[in-house]
């Protein structure tokens, strides 16, 4: 089974305690708050859960409707991810898009679809290659 970006990070922090947060993003070309979250995992121990890795991707790099998200410090879709359990994080993102898509007739139109396209679009990127 092919390894998670964040599994790799967890694994480079784990050997490299004092490296630069900037530096692994640069690293490994992800979002600083994927570090930040891993990291913070690591020290407490439960990044070494190997069922529970943060995941990163395309999903994180776009947002539907603004930026007001994604220009956070870190989006709290990844703070979530890093303090909710595997089930616990994949039951929010299958409820927000059931949510969106219950309300595109009567509220947000094409755009509801497409936040719920892009819950869903986490949610494949966490489950990852099940």
């Amino acid at each position: 089974m092919k390894k998670s970006k964040s599994t790799k990070v967890a694994e480079y922090l784990l050997a490299n305690p004092s490296a630069v947060p900037k530096e692994v993003a640069t690293k490994f070309k992800c979002a600083l708050p994927l570090i930040y979250a891993v990291r913070k995992r690591v020290l407490s121990g439960s990044m070494l859960d190997k069922a529970h890795p943060v995941a990163s991707g395309k999903a994180d790099q776009q947002q539907v409707g603004g930026s007001h998200y994604k220009n956070m410090n870190v989006q709290p879709w990844v703070a979530m991810e890093a303090w909710m359990t595997p089930e616990q994080f994949a039951g929010f993102l299958r409820g927000n898009a059931i949510k969106y898509l219950a309300r595109c007739d009567v509220k947000g139109g094409i755009a509801d679809i497409k936040k719920a396209r892009h819950y869903i679009d986490k949610l494949v990127e966490v489950r990852g290659d099940e």
